[in-house]
């Protein structure tokens, strides 16, 4: 009887542990509801034995020696008396049958019910150990030319965002900017000698269209005078001439003002160059210092004093740690029931302990398709496999204050269904 109890005592005690892995309230608390019926059901079948036993113990004593033990025959067997019923031992031996018998019903219910919640469990969830941290890793490079005068970080260092790491010699831009200004001032100075240019042309064009008026109004006199004959045709044709040729001339300075004009407006694009490449030269001066793009640990760094970089060289690499997620490559099979926004437990190895997050988002293909090559199959020798798919996880916030989590730990996350 003790044995049977101790297994029911055991089988409750491990259902209970199961129901507490399980984070559904609702769950746990029918779990422990019907692990307090059993015992109920437990403690009633103790008490029926109980009774039987007294009972038996009633109706037919057994011998009790000196010592106030029963009596044993030298074969080891309870001696009864001589007035003990004759069906007493068959009645035992049926109450034993039955006690057992309940008990044994009563352990396949148990039996029943926990394996109906185990069940449910292990389909309340999908877990995989193809997974591992993620994080930017954002790659520092020179904009310029250079060589390096200071480098002010080294591997595993923590930086801040807009922190000085490495220093170019500047001495080169800074001529380049000086240049850059004196090209500025000779470009603005040729635009105001342009500007004097137009304003002459356009005086000697009002002067010029000023003797044409005239010219025309001494040619109307002259006409009326020939056809008086007051004057000779010779001297009205001549008129006449006069006439064309101030005509002639007004073209000309309106030309050469339109000229001008023109030039004017490329002398001020060419103050718009010259600004934008002062601009430029400023820039590049600013490049000489390179600051850190954001916040991170300082990793594959490259650079050192007296190196001569180039454009686009990759000088180190800075590691977000605040901005971390997993990548969990589960199979398509697990994938069915998956949903963005499910919770999520963490298992980070490196660190032995759990963390909690939630799905983020789920991938648009397998990871055999982001692959460089992936496989082609069209020559018919096609064989089905079960394909992974990354599935995007992120950590809940607050978890990780002194940021011990980083991107390549290996983790084992389970995604929560229900």
């Amino acid at each position: 009887m003790m044995m049977y109890e101790a297994e029911l005592e055991r089988g409750g005690e491990a259902l209970l542990a199961e129901g507490r892995k399980n984070h559904q309230a609702d769950e746990q608390e029918s779990l422990r509801q019907e692990v307090a019926i059993l015992r109920e059901e437990v403690q009633r079948l103790r008490e029926r034995q109980e009774a039987l036993q007294q009972h038996a113990l009633q109706q037919a004593p057994s011998v009790i020696t000196q010592d106030g033990e029963f009596g044993v025959d030298g074969q080891g067997h309870h001696e009864p008396k001589h007035d003990e019923p004759p069906d007493a031992e068959p009645r035992r031996r049926t109450g034993r049958i039955i006690l057992r018998a309940a008990i044994a019903a009563v352990v396949m219910a148990l039996l029943a019910v926990g394996s109906d919640h185990l069940w449910q469990y292990v389909s309340s969830y999908e877990t995989t150990d193809d997974a591992q941290i993620d994080g930017h890793l954002n790659s520092v490079s020179s904009r310029i030319n250079g060589t390096v005068i200071g480098v002010y970080v080294d591997d595993t260092q923590y930086v801040k965002a807009g922190q000085l790491i490495v220093a170019l010699d500047p001495r080169d831009y800074t001529v380049a900017v000086e240049r850059a200004r004196a090209d500025l001032k000779q470009a603005q100075a040729q635009v105001e000698l342009a500007k004097a240019n137009y304003q002459t042309a356009t005086a000697k064009l009002r002067a010029s269209q000023a003797t044409s008026v005239k010219a025309n109004r001494d040619v109307q006199r002259y006409e009326e005078l020939f056809n008086r004959r007051v004057i000779s045709r010779d001297q009205y044709e001549e008129q006449i001439r006069v006439g064309q040729v101030d005509a002639a001339t007004v073209e000309a300075d309106r030309a050469t003002a339109a000229s001008v004009e023109k030039d004017v407006a490329s002398k001020e694009a060419a103050v718009q160059s010259a600004k934008a490449a002062l601009d430029q030269a400023v820039l590049n001066l600013s490049y000489t210092k390179i600051y850190a793009p954001v916040s991170g640990v300082v990793g594959k760094k490259t650079v050192e004093m007296g190196h001569r970089i180039e454009p686009g060289q990759q000088l180190m690499a800075i590691v977000q740690l605040d901005d971390i997620w997993v990548t969990a490559n589960f199979k398509e099979t697990q994938i069915r029931k998956m949903r963005v926004g499910q919770p999520t437990t963490i298992y980070v190895d490196a660190l032995g302990r759990d963390f909690k997050g939630y799905v983020e988002g789920l991938p648009g293909a397998s990871g055999e398709k982001y692959s460089l090559l992936p496989p082609e199959n069209a020559t018919g020798n096609y064989v089905k496999v079960v394909q992974r798919l990354p599935v995007r996880i992120r950590f809940d916030k607050g978890q990780d204050p002194d940021h011990r989590l980083r991107p390549g730990m290996s983790v084992e996350p389970t995604v929560w269904l229900r």
